[in-house]
């Protein structure tokens, strides 16, 4: 279905396991979805056919359906926070994360980056290397992204009424075999494949998104 709601995505801005997007009035980039630039389909086309390699135009309503909420450490306080009056805590796991993105505690004790999964607690979480804040706080920093591992162009590009420029064409030519650029969501190694929709897996055996396949 065509859309006519886009964001740009620079695929070298990658942040841990999220994509930046160009933020509004050309302020660099952001994993915060609404901090997004906004363009219709015209003027997608019209920035995709003369855009770089790197930058690539994505239905919005399509990234908006699958987003992620997420917070990061920086608007986080280093140490719990005790509130006598607060009866609602979350704990994320100190000196861990994901790009920015701490990882939260859940409800069956595994971690999660994901803010939805945070297990809300009546009084601070007292296990070790964990930080406890209130959840109005944690709350009021989250946002929205969007990551790595769901960026399926066919979907997201063609799919939604955009033409691939004949420059993108030559140049995934030339990276031999139609090989495209993939940063891993895990790890954030660089890889070169073939599959240009979804991640195939990556190399580095100790990474979460290790594939045998890749050898």
């Amino acid at each position: 279905m065509k859309s006519d709601r886009f964001y740009l995505v620079c695929l070298r801005e990658t942040v841990g396991s999220n994509l930046s997007f160009h933020v509004h009035s050309h302020g660099g980039y952001s994993t915060d979805l609404d901090k997004a630039r906004v363009l219709n389909r015209e003027e997608a086309q019209r920035f995709w056919n003369g855009a770089r390699e790197i930058d690539l135009p994505v239905c919005a309503d399509r990234v908006d359906s699958e987003a992620l909420i997420h917070v990061d450490y920086q608007n986080l306080p280093i140490e719990s926070q005790i509130d006598d009056q607060c009866r609602d805590y979350v704990a994320f796991r100190q000196g861990m994360w994901d790009g920015n993105d701490v990882y939260w505690l859940t409800d069956n004790g595994e971690l999660s980056t994901d803010f939805t999964q945070a297990a809300r607690h009546r009084e601070p979480v007292s296990k070790e290397s964990f930080v406890s804040v209130p959840f109005a706080l944690a709350d009021s920093v989250k946002r929205r992204t969007f990551p790595v591992a769901k960026l399926n162009q066919r979907k997201l590009v063609q799919a939604a009424g955009l033409i691939i420029p004949p420059h993108i064409q030559r140049y995934r030519r030339r990276r031999g075999c139609d090989k495209f650029r993939w940063n891993c969501p895990g790890c954030g190694r660089i890889h070169w494949q073939a599959n240009p929709h979804d991640f195939d897996g990556c190399r580095n055996v100790m990474c979460e998104y290790w594939s045998p396949s890749m050898f």
